[in-house]
């Protein structure tokens, strides 16, 4: 007869406690650096915050063991960002880190900048900036990494895929601002 013993550590399983992932030394969360925030979303002409709320959303759903769809999430960002941005408040929170602003004030600037993409030429071009409200999250989360002592260098460095997209992507973003301030539209 087993008897329970609520003193006596858990048994192994196949899905690694939350824990595990704080203690091994790698980085729990995304959080790249500003430089290659800022580089590759303007490159990818904002598609690259998606990324980050996907890869974020990844790990809290690791993290929690949530049933959330991180895809999906990530996807509607613009409505989900609230939510993003709170999650990853309160685990940095539980190591008493603050965030600056409000994660609900962060997500309105997410969303009003996600929507300035729909505005006429040239306005539009303000929704290359929808990294910014991602920028004090993304912060907090590097200092929560650095203060665990959890190596960032894989999240760090630029790697070929990365350089290459820089590259192309601010090419194609010159000309598409070039265009868009000289009236070379399509009417």
């Amino acid at each position: 007869m087993d008897m329970h013993d609520p003193y006596r550590a858990p048994a192994a399983s196949s899905a690694l406690p939350a824990a595990t992932f704080a203690t091994n030394g790698v980085a729990t969360y995304y959080a790249p650096p500003t430089l290659k925030i800022a580089a590759l979303s303007l490159a990818t002409l904002g598609l690259y915050p998606v990324y980050w709320f996907w890869r974020n959303w990844r790990a809290i759903k690791r993290e929690t063991g949530g049933d959330q769809w991180p895809w999906a999430r990530a996807w509607f960002s613009p409505l989900w960002s609230f939510l993003c941005f709170s999650d990853l408040r309160d685990v940095a929170a539980n190591r008493r880190r603050t965030l600056a602003i409000a994660p609900g004030l962060l997500g309105v600037a997410y969303f009003l900048l996600y929507v300035a993409s729909r505005l006429p030429d040239p306005m539009w071009l303000v929704a290359l900036f929808t990294f910014v409200p991602l920028l004090p999250v993304n912060s907090l989360l590097r200092r929560y990494h650095r203060d665990e002592g959890m190596d960032t260098r894989a999240l760090d460095r630029f790697g070929v895929w990365h350089i290459l997209g820089v590259v192309v992507g601010g090419l194609f973003l010159l000309l598409t601002v070039i265009g868009t301030l000289r009236g070379d539209g399509v009417s």
